[in-house]
């Protein structure tokens, strides 16, 4: 495996023609095993291609690690179309590496569907590219490749004397790698699985693979500022509570996104996305408070509160309570006493209102009258 040579002539030659290739490298083998680092905190590994491409971009289909879950967008609507918690080291099968298993799972909704797939340095290895490239999965790959990987040859690491913004291709059946030099001591390696020829854009000077990977990523960057921007979650220690606010938030922009879409569909505007989570948050509400409004030992200040909410009138049925000693704006004579006694008593019952003295009075808890 070797490089053309770096000649002053082949450099002219080149750049007269900017839809071409500037290197070549062919017959780019495989490894079956992959390097993997990393295994704690996982970060999503975008920062060189952001620094050196300038480029703030969606995903076909984008695969990233966010606080230890790893999730899959889509790059149009920023949908999520799936994700998977990373646990610590029994969270994955010993006998495959991690990078694969994440990515196998995730699209496996997608299976033959023939989409593409944008991942970052972290994710993307040559077997993986060769695996989603077989039947039954048929999806392609395009993301950035860390210098550490055995496939790598040493020609496309080393920027050496090559000229900043060149790039140096290579082939090995449907995956093609490319090495831009992006500054004077950086280089930015890519692989892709939908990119057979070295097509440079000549407004940019940078390659298509580059051009495709910085507009097809980010959707999940997108997804976290959009659930940070508008949230339910609430500070706690627990973190099935915190996992449960996430979803909460993820939930929230996925339903709006089939929102707008049914909305547009039918040429009718869409409400705002804030006005949209308050209307979600009283239907969801909605049923319990209904529920809860027919709890009859309610207090009565949340029961006003409930009944303003639901915009209806707080009605309470005294039939339904048992009875209760209540104090009367009078004296009255007790009804259960005989006449001779003539007892006045200011204390009635709640349920028939009759008038009844100390001897008459019970003293029993709202349960034990409810039973009785």
């Amino acid at each position: 495996m070797a490089a053309t040579p770096d000649d002053d002539e082949s450099d002219k030659e080149d750049l007269e023609r900017p839809f071409e290739e500037h290197r070549h490298i062919d017959n780019l083998t495989e490894t079956i095993e992959a390097v993997i680092a990393g295994a704690g905190v996982i970060g999503d590994g975008e920062e060189d291609v952001d620094e050196e491409m300038g480029a703030n971009s969606e995903v076909d289909f984008d695969a990233e690690v966010r606080n230890d879950i790893v999730m899959m967008c889509d790059s149009g609507t920023k949908y999520m179309v799936d994700a998977m918690p990373y646990l610590g080291k029994g969270t994955t099968p010993r006998n495959i590496p991690q990078t694969m298993y994440f990515v196998k799972e995730l699209t496996r909704t997608i299976y033959g569907s023939n989409r593409n797939v944008t991942m970052d340095n972290w994710f993307t290895t040559v077997p993986l590219a060769s695996d989603l490239l077989a039947p039954p999965i048929n999806l392609t790959l395009v993301g950035t490749v860390r210098r550490c990987k055995p496939e790598i040859p040493p020609e496309m690491k080393d920027p050496g004397t090559r000229k900043v913004g060149s790039s140096m291709f290579c082939f090995d059946g449907h995956k093609t790698m490319v090495s831009f030099k992006a500054k004077k001591k950086k280089v930015v390696l890519l692989l892709s699985t939908c990119h057979d020829q070295p097509m440079i854009n000549p407004l940019s000077n940078k390659p298509e693979i580059i051009e495709c990977y910085n507009s097809t990523k980010g959707a999940v960057d997108t997804l976290d500022q959009m659930c940070g921007q508008m949230s339910c979650s609430r500070k706690t220690k627990r973190w099935p509570l915190c996992i449960f606010y996430g979803m909460i938030n993820i939930m929230i922009v996925n339903s709006y996104v089939i929102y707008v879409h049914n909305k547009t569909s039918k040429g009718e505007k869409p409400l705002s996305r804030r006005d949209f989570a308050k209307e979600l948050h009283n239907e969801l509400v909605k049923p319990w408070l209904e529920r809860r409004l027919q709890y009859q030992f309610l207090a009565h200040p949340l029961r006003q509160s409930i009944a303003a909410i639901l915009r209806c009138e707080a009605r309470v049925d005294q039939r339904d309570h048992p009875p209760v000693q209540q104090e009367a704006p009078g004296r009255k004579i007790c009804g259960f006493c005989p006449s001779k006694k003539r007892r006045m008593t200011k204390y009635f019952c709640g349920r028939c209102s009759k008038a009844m003295c100390g001897e008459h009075q019970g003293q029993w808890c709202f349960e034990c009258v409810k039973k009785k």
